[in-house]
């Protein structure tokens, strides 16, 4: 049963390698880039220097008149590795060169061991003096090559069993060209070398395929998370959560003040359509983007604050918990806002072609707000306070029969059967600059044709007048 298991692990390793090849390619690249430009690399160049020193040492000792040349058997192998190693530095596009780079400096080093062990056996005389330079050579016979087998960055395994086999049988006609007594005693050797090195570079190279798997596998997972994530949060809550932070301080909570907009659509249960939903889903992604403008993470501002969507109604916020992005007065950017939330509505109304007239209506109203996150497994951000209760009091005015005939009078002034509404409070009018303004009328709460009383007010009971914005 585990070898199965295993069998299928590996098959799900090849067939995903295979269907990210292009990625896979480049992990093995950058595998090997650490080996020729990491400590590794310079464990190897260090090992040929030193194994370049014995050498030219035991020349000298047994009188060999071409002692010197072993100080150049391994120059040009390192030579490549310390220039590429360079040159990857300055142009790191070279990266998808190194397992070539590798392949290459296996090749070299096997043809310098060939070259200062011809100069070692070319000026020999005797049986023992060669038997003593076998014997001297015979380490590095059976741990060179088997290095030189064992780390291959291909992405085939199949191309690195053929570069072995090719590596061992030129090294063996190498070997044999050089000494046949020596290729002789060595062909063994010269076996197990291929076999365990091919064991090596498959336990390296499988190594590498399940941290590739893994890496990129719990990377797709992280990415989708993020993505859906995004769904649910805002860009800058969603970088603090991956810097650590809790959902809970990735969002203000203390009290404050700011303009909160509620938008409904006047009498949307008479409404009869086959695409009402999409409608209103269509509505809403323009309001959001009219929410969203000019949102930055540091200082935390957009131009409005989506809190909610309740059907066909849609409450928004102006300077809390998002500073307002408009550098003027608080009230004009919620007006402004609103404006712009109206204007959406119609140009959604337009392709909706709904045969008979669609209005909306809008309140703001300015007050205290505080943020929270709701309690229990699942935790949302929301708003409460007096700014909402308000608002939506101040949107709701038009159901109000004797407050409706005022604004139905103001409309027909201007040849409007039809209208949209937007009230606002008398906070926000009096902090609005002259332009916008200009825009409203007046109803004064004690004029005698204005039969709310106080008990209609309870919710904003400081309120004597209100204004009232119409269009088309």
């Amino acid at each position: 049963m585990a070898v199965l298991g295993a069998r299928n692990k590996s098959q799900r390793y090849s067939a995903y390698c295979r269907d990210h090849l292009k990625e896979f390619n480049n992990e093995l690249c950058d595998e090997a880039s650490q080996l020729i430009c990491g400590w590794r690399g310079g464990a190897f160049v260090a090992l040929m220097l030193f194994t370049t020193i014995a050498t030219f040492r035991y020349a000298l000792q047994v009188n060999n008149p071409s002692a010197s040349l072993a100080l150049l058997a391994y120059i040009l192998p390192i030579m490549v590795g310390v220039v590429f190693s360079i040159a990857v530095s300055f142009y790191s596009a070279m990266k998808k060169y190194n397992p070539i780079v590798i392949d290459t400096i296996g090749a070299m080093w096997l043809l310098s061991f060939g070259l200062f062990s011809s100069v070692l056996f070319d000026n020999v005389g005797t049986q023992i003096e060669r038997e003593m330079v076998s014997s001297t050579l015979a380490s590095q016979m059976n741990f060179m090559p088997l290095i030189v087998a064992a780390f291959s960055y291909h992405a085939a395994y199949q191309v690195t069993i053929i570069r072995n086999l090719l590596f061992v049988i030129l090294f063996s006609a190498l070997i044999y060209w050089i000494d046949k007594d020596f290729f002789a005693i060595s062909i063994l050797h010269l076996l197990q070398v291929f076999l365990l090195g091919s064991l090596v570079s498959w336990m390296h190279y499988d190594g590498i395929r399940v941290r590739f798997y893994s890496r990129t596998t719990n990377e797709s997972a992280r990415k989708h998370l993020c993505k859906q994530l995004s769904k649910l949060v805002y860009p800058h809550q969603l970088d603090m959560i991956k810097q650590g932070d809790e959902l809970e301080v990735t969002m203000p909570l203390k009290e404050s003040k700011a303009i909160v907009s509620v938008f409904d659509v006047q009498r949307s249960t008479e409404i009869k359509h086959e695409k009402t939903q999409e409608f209103f889903m269509s509505v809403f992604e323009s309001f959001l983007e009219i929410c969203m403008q000019d949102y930055e993470k540091n200082p935390l501002r957009s131009r409005a604050f989506r809190l909610k969507e309740t059907g066909d109604g849609y409450i928004s916020t102006v300077g809390y918990p998002f500073l307002s992005s408009g550098t003027g007065v608080l009230a004009d950017g919620a007006v402004s806002a609103a404006l712009a939330m109206l204007d959406a509505f119609n140009t959604n109304l337009e392709k909706f072609n709904y045969s008979r007239p669609i209005k909306a209506s809008i309140g703001l109203a300015y007050n205290s707000i505080q943020g929270t996150f709701q309690s229990g497994d699942i935790r949302s951000y929301d708003l409460y306070g007096e700014a909402i209760i308000q608002a939506a009091k101040y949107q709701e005015l038009r159901k109000i029969p004797q407050l409706f005939d005022l604004f139905s009078e103001h409309a027909a002034k201007l040849d409007l059967e039809h209208f949209h509404l937007l009230i606002v409070q008398e906070v926000v009018y009096n902090s609005l600059s002259p332009s916008y303004r200009d825009l409203f009328v007046e109803i004064d709460l004690t004029d005698p044709r204005v039969v709310t009383g106080e008990e209609d007010m309870r919710y904003d009971p400081e309120a004597r007048y209100i204004y009232f914005y119409v269009r088309d």
